[in-house]
């Protein structure tokens, strides 16, 4: 069996879940959906059979899916999240997963009441070491936890601008 899989988004780390993806055995991505069909369909090119789409509802529409990532700026999360759990879709999410708390506990109200497969994508979750302070942790009353973030400050310039999130608000329209 091949597992079908749509991406919603474009950018450089959809390529890169999407590049993952396709190395591995009987996965095969199936579909595309950017913020135009230009684009969505350049990155189709690079996966044999994949088809490209600039508007999400006609991708899950047109295509038998069984699983989407989701890897667009959060000023456009909700009615996606909403559309594939209405459709019994699983789905992965890259962070953040909202610019406010209402949309994601309303997606989080909507999985509660499904049975459906969702993860995510937070850095080193899985990793041994998290493991491990899970494990060495649990039961115990913690006073305070520190982490720290390893790394540059994401290129994309709505994570960078947060102050003007909002502006790019107006911009949510395009692909739904």
């Amino acid at each position: 069996m091949t597992l079908k899989i749509g991406m919603i988004g474009t950018g450089w780390f959809s390529r890169k879940h999407a590049d993952i993806l396709s190395k591995m055995d009987g996965v095969q991505i199936q579909a595309i959906c950017g913020t135009s069909k230009e684009k969505a369909a350049d990155m189709a090119s690079n996966y044999e059979g994949a088809n490209g789409y600039d508007q999400y509802v006609e991708m899950l529409d047109a295509e038998e899916l069984d699983a989407v990532y989701i890897v667009t700026p959060p000023m456009i999360r909700g009615e996606i999240e909403l559309e594939l759990i209405g459709r019994g879709i699983p789905f992965f999410i890259e962070k953040p997963l909202g610019t406010e708390d209402k949309i994601p506990a309303k997606v989080l109200e909507r999985m509660n009441e499904s049975s459906l497969i969702t993860s995510v994508g937070y850095h080193f979750r899985y990793s041994d070491s998290v493991q491990y302070l899970k494990e060495n942790v649990n039961g115990q009353m913690l006073g305070m936890v520190l982490g720290k973030w390893m790394g540059e400050m994401p290129m994309v310039g709505w994570w960078r601008d947060q102050e003007n999130l909002a502006v790019n608000l107006s911009n949510k329209q395009r692909i739904l």
